[in-house]
């Protein structure tokens, strides 16, 4: 019955979906966005490879539903990749912006797809044209449609980092009935937290398909083989990383006060700031001896002992100074920002302060702190006590870094808890 009033009530609503996929189409110029929503023009464009269900080389096929989803699963599929080099996927997103970030990556063994509008026709169409298997559903997406056309083409659905918020949990009765029953077609469920586990149970999941795997998202900062040479000096460094408007200035005022032999290097987050940050430094001590990246002045040069600051003020050269940095503080944090992630210094097995102002990684804050793999300041008069304390202290800081690398083995273990759920199915 569920079923039966879902179709109903799509097919009735149908004008209007379809006039907002003519204009998504029409006001973004992309063609393929409304075929594709349609479940036409859907050749996967991989065949021709030797790719696919009908060619016995299966592709795996995942959903997001657009860029956040898109973000957290392409780590996993770069880690599958390198474990099982000709393994193809296709991603298929809702969303234009959640396409282009897979164009972007321009990943050979990626291919996208729009996901056609969860009537029976279109899903059909899609389904027979593209035949892959299995399907992994990122999150939260149940297209009621999609799930039991997947079961009668003998397609496996899992759903992989799952959530549920508590507007789902809270539907009324219809909804979760019809989110239920979509659910009975579900052989597999890895959640992202055991009170998820509890909902997705609680929702109608089937025992025993539910299991708790870990938040994927925490992947997305641990560092890649792409990554430069980490920077080297001859000098302990303090490295104050991706730091936001005033952010230079408090700090900056705090560190001369402890009067340190540490080199200070400075990354804003945007490095037009320079000449302004340039400025603020000065106010506080004239005499500041100063070492501008942009420039040309090389790393040498800023360990030399007389130079004060390293102003990195570069694009894309930030991860090179984690690894050696003596601490990490990290910025957007002292200004109300919301932060920035702090498990990509940890990836690196760095010491790690950070601010109040973490709303954005308020995971990630939490899992770090609950390991004591981080030191969070109120203010600018605790930052100046806790760097005494650790920049004097050694042991303390190997163990808040010891600590800090402990969770980002831990967090890169996700991608071999994923990755072998994914291959096994």
């Amino acid at each position: 019955m569920h079923f039966f009033l879902y179709r109903l009530l799509t097919m009735i609503l149908s004008p209007v979906i379809l006039g907002h996929v003519l204009w998504k189409a029409y006001s973004n110029r992309d063609k393929r966005y409304l075929g594709q929503r349609l479940g036409l023009n859907v050749d996967p464009g991989y065949r021709a490879q030797g790719i696919g269900n009908q060619t016995g080389n299966r592709c795996l096929w995942f959903h997001c539903a657009s860029v956040g989803e898109v973000n957290t699963l392409l780590p996993l599929l770069r880690h599958i990749h390198q474990q099982r080099p000709g393994q193809h996927f296709i991603i298929t997103t809702n969303t234009i912006t959640g396409a282009s970030i897979v164009h972007r990556q321009q990943l050979a063994y990626v291919h996208h797809i729009y996901l056609p509008f969860d009537w029976s026709y279109s899903v059909e169409r899609f389904l027979r044209r593209v035949a892959p298997i299995p399907l992994f559903i990122m999150e939260t997406e149940i297209w009621p449609n999609l799930i039991r056309h997947c079961h009668r083409h003998g397609i496996p659905v899992s759903i992989i980092n799952g959530r549920l918020s508590s507007k789902t949990m809270s539907a009324n009765g219809f909804v979760k009935g019809l989110l239920a029953a979509s659910l009975q077609h579900v052989t597999h469920i890895a959640s992202r937290s055991e009170q998820d586990s509890a909902a997705w149970l609680a929702l109608g999941a089937k025992p025993g398909t539910v299991k708790t795997v870990g938040n994927l998202k925490l992947t997305t900062a641990i560092q890649s083989d792409a990554d430069t040479d980490d920077f080297t000096s001859t000098r302990d460094y303090v490295l104050l990383a991706s730091t936001h408007d005033d952010e230079d200035r408090q700090f900056f005022d705090c560190w001369n006060r402890l009067d340190r032999d540490e080199l200070l290097i400075i990354a804003p987050r945007h490095p037009e700031r320079a000449d302004s940050i340039i400025r603020q430094i000065k106010s506080i001590r004239n005499d500041v001896k100063l070492v501008q990246r942009s420039r040309g002045e090389t790393p040498s040069e800023a360990s030399a002992d007389d130079t004060d600051v390293f102003l990195l003020d570069t694009v894309g050269e930030l991860k090179s100074y984690f690894a050696n940095a003596k601490l990490v503080i990290m910025g957007g944090s002292f200004v109300p920002v919301g932060g920035h992630n702090i498990l990509e210094p940890a990836s690196y097995g760095s010491a790690i302060i950070t601010g109040p102002y973490m709303e954005n990684f308020s995971d990630e804050l939490a899992l770090m702190k609950d390991n004591d793999a981080i030191v969070q300041v109120d203010d600018m008069q605790q930052m100046s006590e806790a760097l005494k304390e650790l920049l004097e202290d050694d042991s303390k800081r190997q163990v808040l870094a010891d600590n800090t690398e402990k969770v980002s083995q831990d967090v890169s273990k996700l991608l071999d808890d994923y990755a072998a759920i994914i291959l096994g199915a």
